[in-house]
């Protein structure tokens, strides 16, 4: 008998640190592995951190800041200018110190003061303007920038966020974006009218905006090796461009970190079904 149960005892520590150690460990890993790597690097780039979400945010959003860690693009170049795309790019942020995309932010105004006739002129702020101080992507050997004075860049980058008429709780949200493209070897190339920048018919919820997705909807945008205009020689084409702020991890648009823990604690449940019902069937055998 006392042998039955120091063989139990063994078998029941044995079960634990099996446990803890197959199943636990890895899960724990994951979860934040999935936190580390979708966390901003400051309190400013944290979505919804400065103004919103709600209905009427952009009315009462003060101006300041926005410095997001989190962020990415898929780029399409055309270099036989052909406006077909023979250059697929995947960007990521570069790194510190140039790895936050810094926006600044006006208080509400009742017009956009960059673009005027955004909206009525009629006592409701519901507008806000934005300018990309730094941009910075890099990947596959090349390096995207955009903020007046970054590389060799001489165009603002300016953008608003405007209240949506039929849903106070959304905005529209848009840049005309002037840029400097490093293809490596020495080669630079710029655009010489603003490559519009927007989100879709979603809209935002807040600033720093949360999973939000800015397009370019549609043409060929003239890359010269020259960033004043008429000067230069037009050498390519910027086909496509999609740009992820604050995008939620495992590159899924519509994947928040809470449902990755979410899938984690169900994991967890199945896992520990599954080990008790094995160890359960393997102990019946004897």
């Amino acid at each position: 008998m006392t042998s039955s149960r120091r063989i139990s005892s063994t078998n029941s520590a044995c079960f634990k640190a099996s446990f803890l150690r197959n199943v636990v460990g890895p899960l724990i890993t994951v979860v934040m592995f999935g936190f580390l790597s979708n966390t901003p690097a400051g309190a400013q780039g944290l979505p919804c951190s400065q103004c919103g979400p709600g209905a009427h945010w952009v009315d009462v959003c003060s101006s300041g800041m926005d410095e997001i860690a989190n962020q990415g693009a898929v780029v399409g170049i055309d270099t036989d200018l052909d406006c077909m795309a023979n250059i697929s790019l995947i960007l990521h942020a570069c790194s510190v110190p140039n790895n936050l995309l810094r926006i600044n932010r006006s208080g509400p105004r009742d017009d956009s003061q960059n673009f005027p006739g955004l909206r009525p002129v009629d006592g409701h702020r519901d507008v806000i303007d934005t300018e990309i101080i730094l941009m910075c992507l890099t990947g596959n050997g090349v390096t995207m920038k955009a903020g007046l004075g970054q590389g060799n860049i001489i165009s603002r980058s300016l953008g608003a966020i405007a209240e949506k008429v039929a849903d106070n709780k959304l905005a529209d949200s848009f840049f005309d974006v002037y840029f400097e493209v490093d293809l490596g070897g020495g080669m630079f190339v710029y655009n010489h009218e603003p490559l519009r920048m927007q989100v879709g018919p979603e809209g935002i919820t807040c600033a720093p905006p949360n999973n939000s997705t800015y397009a370019h909807p549609t043409g060929c945008v003239w890359l010269f090796t020259d960033p004043r205009p008429g000067m230069g020689q037009h050498v390519a084409n910027l086909v496509s461009a999609q740009h992820f702020v604050n995008p939620l991890i495992l590159g899924s648009p519509h994947f928040t970190q809470w449902d990755l823990i979410g899938i984690m604690i169900v994991l967890l449940v199945l896992a520990t079904c599954v080990f008790f019902w094995r160890r359960r069937v393997i102990g019946a055998k004897y």
